[in-house]
């Protein structure tokens, strides 16, 4: 499995308390709420991915790929399905690599995505627990206020770009390891085991 990061995961403005704001830890599984849809939505990037080699359901990698849980959120996983073989069938012959075009439909998924599923107030708590804890000059009260102040595209890299399961494994992660002298790369730390599974290609 390989995935692409979304790049302008790390690229979120700051908003006066530039620590709170970040990057990408993972996980998935049956357990979750979330996890029937994300399975769909699975299977559906998979037969896009089927499609554009042009083996439909003969091609090799179908059953490894519906297979595979990835960390994206149903919604994130049906916008780039549709964004991703769109612009890939527009291109034809001369379409960019999948790192590009993944690129270029991140921005317009997150956009058009809510902020708010299964496991976003935890990981959101998660952070501003983290915050209160590790850095003397931010309260858990003035960190949640700063995330209510973000955009909604900006929460969705926070939060519902990942499924449950990702976003408990990413709050598992904030609240259970140590503060550091670089909080920002610590949290960034905690999402990037997710942030690099996101999408399966074979």
């Amino acid at each position: 499995m390989s995935a692409f990061r979304p790049p302008t995961l790390a690229a979120i403005p700051a908003l006066g308390i530039a620590a709170l704001l970040v990057v990408a830890c993972g996980g998935g599984g049956a357990s979750y709420p979330d996890s029937s849809d994300v399975t769909s939505a699975q299977a559906a990037w998979c037969q896009g991915l089927a499609k554009l080699n042009g083996s439909g359901d003969a091609w090799e990698h179908l059953g490894a790929c519906k297979g595979a849980y990835p960390t994206a959120s149903a919604a994130y996983l049906r916008g780039m399905t549709k964004c991703f073989t769109a612009r890939h069938e527009a291109a034809g012959a001369d379409a960019p690599d999948n790192s590009q075009l993944i690129t270029e439909c991140n921005d317009g998924v997150t956009v058009e995505m809510g902020a708010d599923g299964p496991g976003s107030e935890e990981v959101i708590a998660a952070r501003c627990q983290r915050a209160a804890r590790c850095e003397e000059e931010v309260s858990a009260a003035d960190c949640k206020t700063a995330v209510d102040k973000l955009e909604t595209a900006q929460r969705v890299l926070l939060t519902t770009t990942y499924n449950a399961g990702a976003l408990h494994a990413i709050a598992d992660c904030l609240s259970s390891s140590s503060c550091t002298d670089d909080e920002e790369a610590a949290r960034e730390s905690c999402y990037k085991p997710s942030s690099e599974k996101l999408l399966w290609f074979p």
